[in-house]
């Protein structure tokens, strides 16, 4: 068959007739990639996603890492500063307790009323602070000793009633946010069996 009896495309005019293999122009299949499992683990890309994923946690560790030893760092600042405070603090509160017991017993003239005053006032302010920093002092006289909280600087004889409790407080003890601050040094009774 000759190319005057085909159209454009390569088809017979006559229906009746048929095509020589020779004639039909060469179809191109299109080539297919196999891939093999056995290509190196270098040639494939690498996994964005994953990689943005994995750094997205590690950032996410180093901040709340910081944020912790920040407030480690913060913490062990408010103790040291408190720690320096305490002494003045515990005169303070030793002070105020003699001038009370001079005015209960009449003997407060009132110039020493006026200096009374003015240490309840600064008192009243450390205080106020102390609170808002979670620093308390420990209530031990007429309690058991409490090892962990308390030194023990002597032993008096007492009463059974009395043995193994707090009689006098020697150093007054602090606590901050529910922690040993200072711990009170402390003079606990002994019953004498006898």
């Amino acid at each position: 068959m000759s190319k005057k009896h085909q159209h454009k495309h390569g088809a017979p005019e006559a229906a009746g007739q048929e095509l020589d293999e020779r004639e039909l122009p060469e179809v191109c299949e299109p080539e297919i990639e196999v891939k093999s499992e056995d290509e190196p683990a270098a040639e494939k890309k690498p996994d964005y996603y994953e990689q943005l994923v994995r750094l997205s946690a590690d950032f996410d560790n180093y901040r709340k890492r910081t944020e912790r030893e920040k407030a480690a760092f913060l913490a062990y600042g408010k103790k040291e500063f408190a720690e320096k405070l305490l002494p003045a603090y515990e005169v303070l509160l030793r002070q105020r307790a003699e001038l009370a017991k001079d005015q209960d017993a009449g003997e407060c003239s009132a110039s020493l009323k006026a200096v009374k005053d003015g240490l309840n006032m600064v008192f009243a302010e450390l205080e106020k602070a102390f609170k808002a920093e979670g620093i308390e002092h420990m209530d031990v006289l007429d309690k058991p000793y409490d090892p962990a909280a308390q030194e023990v600087v002597a032993m008096i004889p007492s009463s059974e009633d009395q043995d193994g409790l707090v009689l006098q407080e020697v150093q007054m003890g602090f606590t901050m946010d529910g922690k040993v601050l200072r711990p009170a040094r402390v003079i606990v009774g002994q019953h004498a069996e006898g």
